[in-house]
């Protein structure tokens, strides 16, 4: 029998920019809607500001929190040393409210660089007036500002990023103390130093109730999930203090053929790259194909210690890739 794992959706707010005659926020909204109804767990969103444009990811859940009633709200991931850390308490924490309670943030320094992900992505830091190297400590500092601004007391700090006189935020997040903070980070799909890998994992072990990674290869996810599990230990903390996720980009085709085609199109209009095929990138990762290939992968990516998707469809047809998946994969880990 498969642990007790769980699904969620990723309605993916960049569609509506590149795909706006296919999927405009209504549809968007009707996924969130479609994914409750058939019993998914969550629903999520993506973040950037320009280097990929999309819908914001607070604004986009507080419409989502208000046609809703019980699914969990997340980001995957939320860029946060991008945003002055008592406006995105604030933000939030009104979200929060508004969903009663429904929330789950999980954030990142973003990914790439100026070589990889583009100019626009260090350009966002630089409009932000955020050191671009500095970005990993302002996150570790942010996850403790946040955690104290959503408690009781005035909080005062006055350090490298924060500047607070004793301020007592208002309103407060609906869950007490505030949701609970996850972390992504994807350390196997770049060149890294291995001491910089293990700033990274250390960072969830001690800081953050989830780790949330992608185009991670079933013994990648294995290998670096121990390790975090392994650092976890070495602070003391609960086995079960961090949750193992996984957001998977998929397309559930009828075939693996047309599976494969349609995901190369959206995935080269998404990324702005020109792949002709979808073994020339990191994407041989995730799965394209016929329900069986994808039960397979899911599966192995469970024995490697997954307990939560986020399922993020290369589609255009988002709703007919959610019924699909909810009728001829979900069944084999239900």
């Amino acid at each position: 029998m498969s642990p007790s794992v769980r699904f969620g959706v990723n309605v993916n707010t960049r569609l509506p920019v590149i795909f706006p005659e296919d999927y405009g926020l209504d549809q968007l909204l009707d996924l969130a809607v479609q994914a409750e109804e058939l019993g998914y767990e969550s629903v999520w969103v993506g973040d950037n500001f320009f280097s990929k444009a999309r819908l914001e990811s607070i604004t986009t859940l507080s419409a989502i929190a208000a046609r809703t009633r019980r699914v969990r709200l997340g980001t995957a991931a939320l860029i946060s040393p991008l945003r002055h850390t008592v406006w995105l308490a604030l933000s939030w924490g009104t979200l929060d409210r508004i969903s009663k309670g429904r929330t789950l943030l999980a954030i990142c320094v973003g990914g790439g660089s100026a070589e990889s992900g583009g100019p626009g992505f260090t350009a966002e830091f630089d409009v932000a007036r955020i050191p671009y190297k500095k970005r990993g400590r302002l996150l570790e500092e942010q996850i403790k500002t946040l955690r104290e601004l959503w408690s009781d007391g005035p909080v005062q700090r006055d350090d490298e990023f924060h500047t607070l006189p004793g301020l007592n935020l208002e309103p407060k997040p609906a869950q007490p103390g505030g949701p609970p903070i996850w972390i992504s980070n994807n350390p196997q799909i770049f060149d890294l130093d291995a001491p910089i890998v293990e700033r990274m994992l250390r960072r969830v072990a001690r800081l953050a109730d989830g780790w949330m990674t992608c185009t991670a290869t079933p013994e990648e996810f294995r290998a670096l999930w121990g390790r975090v599990r392994e650092y976890a230990d070495e602070y003391d903390r609960p086995e079960d203090a961090v949750t193992p996720a996984y957001q998977i980009t998929l397309n559930v085709g009828k075939d693996r053929a047309s599976a494969r085609a349609e995901a190369l199109e959206i995935l080269n209009r998404y990324y702005s790259t020109k792949q002709r095929d979808l073994s020339e990138g990191m994407w041989e990762r995730d799965p394209f194909g016929a329900p069986g290939e994808v039960q397979d992968h899911l599966g192995r990516m469970i024995e490697a210690g997954v307990r939560k998707f986020i399922l993020r469809f290369a589609s255009r047809n988002q709703a007919e890739q959610v019924e699909r998946f909810t009728d001829s994969v979900w069944p084999a880990f239900r």
